[in-house]
């Protein structure tokens, strides 16, 4: 509710909407249930896709990301920034203020922070003052925007540079960014893409995976910063193969075929996936979609996807949303499973986090290990273990 808002203007002289505004919920979300830093809120030190650049104009947006609550702004030179939403005067969220001068103001008492975080005014003191040069935001993290698209790196090590996946940065593929939100865990969408087996069932009547054969084995094999996974005795025909890249931007490349019939002619579809953990139940999906398409085809491409493939898209993406919010939280997911051949990929993954997952479990505090709410749980194995799942382990 910005103090700037068409809406609370006309309130304001006119009273309209007041009784509605009072009797409101602020819709603030319900607080994470696990200390920062915890591996069930994500991967740090990692590169994260935010938003497209269309998506932060000039008014300062809350986000909540790895868990924490952030403000995303923009400062007076129009550069993305991401801080703690929180003022560190009397706790207020900076995300409802405004950006003043170039600078994030808090709208309690119109304290005012720089894009670093540090405090430049306190107007009850008469601007600047002693109290002001020690007074900071607690939290910053490096935000830049590159090829459309704002990313921030969420950690406490130097970032490294912020190197795209290919596709973003050749202009021969043409693309459209696509982002939906998930109630379901993080790990749980990066389980679901290393699970290439489960598109032929559960996208079984879909537009573009609803062809092949079903009954099929698996092989991963590793690449330089993560693992791809190809069906044995299918390729070409549905979500036959997908590399997933554990670097410092997680994410995943995969290709769908198309029929020129419903999306002109051309190659493949290329998928670049990104997850960005929320908290331990949520998460954003961006799933840019591109084609490597030039001239009258691209031109039909585009035409195409607007107006025909992109609501089929939405619904593939919408089977996996079901299915995974169908289960709901990492302990409860891997709960006494029983993995297949299939599922060797699901496996991988998991050891190939392991490391991150344990680096991270170390600093946090034993006494909340032990008590917090997953006391009891294999909190420390982000992995299932039967007996079929050993043998289909790598």
């Amino acid at each position: 509710m910005k103090q700037t808002s068409l809406k609370l203007k006309i309130s304001q002289y006119t009273g309209l909407g007041a009784r509605r505004i009072a009797r409101t919920n602020s819709g603030n979300p319900e607080p994470v249930s696990l200390p920062a830093g915890h591996p069930y809120l994500g991967i740090r030190n990692k590169w994260y896709l935010i938003c497209t650049k269309q998506e932060l104009g000039v008014e300062p947006q809350a986000r909540r990301i790895l868990g924490e609550d952030l403000v995303l702004w923009r400062d007076g030179e129009g550069n993305p920034r991401l801080m703690h939403d929180y003022c560190p005067h009397r706790g207020a969220k900076l995300s409802i203020g405004d950006v003043v001068n170039g600078e994030l103001q808090c709208w309690y008492h119109f304290w005012r922070f720089n894009s670093d975080g540090n405090c430049v005014s306190i107007p009850s003191q008469g601007g600047k003052c002693s109290l002001q040069s020690r007074t900071k935001v607690a939290q910053t993290y490096p935000t830049v925007e590159k090829a459309g698209f704002i990313w921030s790196f969420i950690g406490d090590q130097e970032p490294p540079e912020l190197e795209l996946p290919f596709e973003l940065a050749d202009p021969s593929y043409s693309m459209f960014p696509e982002s939906v939100e998930w109630s379901a865990n993080w790990l749980l969408a990066y389980e679901n893409l290393a699970d290439i087996m489960h598109a032929p069932f559960l996208h079984n009547r879909s537009l573009t995976l609803s062809g092949g054969i079903v009954e099929d084995s698996v092989n991963v094999s590793n690449t330089e910063t993560g693992f791809r996974v190809e069906r044995v005795n299918q390729q070409g025909v549905n979500f036959d193969q997908v590399e997933i890249d554990l670097g410092h931007i997680m994410h995943c490349r995969l290709d769908i075929p198309l029929k020129a019939s419903f999306a002109g002619p051309g190659p493949n579809l290329r998928i670049v996936g990104f997850v960005t953990p929320v908290d331990d139940q949520n998460s954003v999906v961006h799933f840019p979609r591109f084609r490597q398409v030039s001239g009258w085809r691209r031109a039909l491409w585009r035409f195409l996807f607007r107006v025909r493939l992109r609501g089929t898209h939405l619904h593939v993406l919408n089977q996996d949303k079901a299915m995974l919010e169908s289960l709901r939280s990492i302990p409860e997911a891997h709960r006494d499973e029983h993995l297949a051949q299939a599922d060797k990929p699901v496996l991988h993954l998991r050891r190939a986090l392991r490391p991150a997952f344990d680096a991270q479990l170390a600093r946090l505090s034993p006494e909340w290990i032990s008590t917090g709410p997953l006391a009891g749980t294999k909190a420390t194995e982000p992995q299932g273990k039967s007996q079929s799942a050993e043998k289909a382990g790598p």
